[in-house]
């Protein structure tokens, strides 16, 4: 079997090899404002795995201290990507906790996790092992706030690591997150480093903020090689005991499970570290791979694990919503065992993206799509933990006020427990919808009552 490459290792070595080498040009070093004295080179890259020469463009390459480009224009602000009601073959959103997406850093990830959904995929500049730095994108953040007037927790960020290395220079994570802060909206990081002090101060700034952390296994070789890129698990612990000592709740995503690699009796081990550390929540989700990555995703487990990546894939059975998963049984199993123990250690549970087959009550499968599995286990209030309301203003003169009839479990099921009609009285919210900055720019009014 050939040995299969993480990206943004194989992607380093590529850029920063020697002449000569297809689509680079030669090494060059430069005084850069931001950087210092940097070392440079242009390339000719697409926004897809294997472009055409056609389908490139030139583009300049940082080489320090990892391989990346600059952008003009980030990705917008946005909330999840599906809605409560989504078109017959769409999996409905599973989500009850609201959030702002955002994206200071995008392509490849440092970490280098190898189930890594996002680095798996076929566009952007992922494919090519270069981290992408949108420029200024704290001003665009703060621009794009500006114009709201309902909005949400700023999700810091579900698509890269937030304290990457290239963070200390850019300062991209943290100038989006004050952004928020400023305006009186809660924050929560993903990642799988250590939090910077300035990130600890930032969120002690709302009471709805929180930190998260990734971490899915509680063998400390298997991490080393399931995320290369981050620090030991020992260290792991002593950062959230360091967070949660600052009073700040912590939620963490025990994401991706690859059952087969790692046993259930190393994630209720995983719960027994987290509880003694401090955490509060934990979030499950198992591995699922889009179609076209399922065989690359099986090379790298079989590859790391041997015996156990082939007992992985002998459990990847499951097609549901246009994703390869694991057999629905052994989830069930899994979940029920996972809730209760970490209901014994003090912890409240949920878990991401977890679909099964549309059933009846014969066990009929009526559709393949998936229904969200989140009510059958979740102890929590909200899929990320505690309730986060979300927030309205009149101008942008105001800060943000939070809803205060905003259920525990968010929009996703406010109108249901409720005659079908939402407490905030607000349709769209009601509606649980992909929120996009348009649909965000008019205020949630609260009838007063009579």
């Amino acid at each position: 079997m050939p040995k299969i490459e993480d990206t943004e290792a194989s992607g380093y070595r590529y850029f920063m090899s020697d002449e000569p080498r297809e689509n680079l040009g030669p090494i060059l070093v430069e005084d850069d404002s931001i950087l210092g004295k940097v070392k440079v080179r242009e390339a000719r890259i697409g926004m897809v795995r294997n472009a055409s020469d056609a389908n490139r463009k030139a583009v300049k390459v940082y080489l320090n201290p990892l391989p990346h480009v600059r952008i003009e224009n980030a990705k917008p602000l946005q909330g999840w990507y599906k809605s409560k009601h989504e078109p017959g073959s769409i999996r409905p959103r599973p989500c009850y906790t609201e959030a702002l997406l955002t994206e200071p850093y995008g392509g490849s990830c440092p970490i280098r996790c190898r189930f890594c959904y996002v680095n798996s995929g076929v566009r952007g500049y992922r494919g090519t092992g270069l981290t992408v730095v949108p420029f200024k994108y704290g001003e665009q953040i703060k621009k794009q706030l500006s114009q709201l007037r309902r909005g949400s927790a700023g999700y810091i960020t579900p698509f890269h690591e937030p304290f990457n290395p290239l963070e200390k220079f850019y300062h991209n994570t943290q100038q989006a997150a004050e952004a928020f802060t400023e305006v009186g909206l809660p924050i929560f990081f993903l990642s799988r480093l250590n939090y910077p002090d300035w990130a600890i101060e930032l969120l002690k700034q709302n009471k709805y903020s929180y930190a998260q952390k990734s971490i899915n296994t509680s063998d400390p070789s298997d991490w080393k090689k399931l995320s290369p890129g981050a620090p030991p698990l020992d260290q792991q612990y002593a950062d959230i005991r360091r967070i949660s000592d600052s009073r700040i709740y912590v939620s963490i995503q025990v994401n991706s499970v690859i059952p087969g690699v790692t046993s259930n009796e190393q994630v209720v081990e995983l719960f027994r570290q987290l509880a003694n550390a401090g955490a509060n929540h934990v979030i499950v989700k198992f591995v699922e791979c889009a179609y076209s990555w399922v065989s690359a995703m099986v090379a790298r487990m079989v590859e790391s694990f041997g015996d156990r990546g082939n007992k992985f894939a002998e459990l990847l059975t499951q097609n549901i919503g246009g994703e390869k998963t694991i057999d629905e049984g052994y989830r069930r199993k899994a979940h029920a065992l996972f809730r209760r123990e970490a209901t014994k250690l003090g912890l409240t549970y949920a878990m991401c993206y977890e679909y099964g087959w549309d059933c009846d009550d014969d066990g009929k499968v009526l559709s393949k799509t998936g229904v969200s599995l989140g009510p059958t286990y979740t102890t929590s209030d909200q899929c990320h933990g505690r309730r986060v309301p979300v927030f309205t203003r009149n101008s942008a003169e105001e800060r943000f006020k939070e809803i205060k009839v905003c259920p525990p479990s968010g929009c996703l099921y406010c109108a249901d427990d409720n005659n079908g009609v939402p407490r905030c009285k607000d349709q769209l919210m009601g509606e649980a919808t992909a929120l996009r900055l348009p649909a965000m720019k008019k205020p949630i009014q609260i009838p007063e009552k009579k």
